[in-house]
């Protein structure tokens, strides 16, 4: 494999990814009684795919990242319309394993703080494993 066994601070790995908070991303749309704000379940999405583009090059031919772990503090809401800034960092690599740290932002307020592990795995054994 091209990309080496770990990932130092002087060789971090970073990322800005801008989105935009729409209606079927918030708790509302889950649930009607509640606000029309971005739902942690959302957060950790556009935490994991920030996560994921980061390191596809570094994969093998055939390999894709699973997620394996998410811990979230979800720290403000940001209504329909807000622009998002996913600030995803690697942290480190362990041969097929990886460890980020991610920061999203509302504008000047951070709204959540993430820590996000991924797995490099075949996507044929894994299709095939699911039928």
């Amino acid at each position: 494999m091209n990309a080496p066994e770990s990932v130092s601070r002087t060789q971090q790995r970073t990322s800005n990814t801008h989105v935009t908070v729409a209606p079927k991303d918030t708790v509302g749309a889950l649930d009607p009684s509640m606000p029309q704000v971005a739902s942690t379940p959302y957060l950790v999405t556009i935490a994991e795919v920030a996560c994921a583009r980061l390191v596809q090059d570094q994969l093998e031919p055939g390999q894709i990242t699973v997620g394996t772990r998410v811990v979230i503090d979800h720290l403000g809401a940001s209504k329909v319309g807000a622009e998002l800034v996913v600030k995803a960092a690697l942290m480190n690599r362990e041969k097929n394993r990886f460890r980020f740290s991610v920061e999203i932002e509302d504008g000047p307020r951070l709204v959540a703080k993430v820590e996000h592990e991924r797995a490099a795995v075949s996507l044929e054994k894994i299709m095939k494993a699911l039928g």
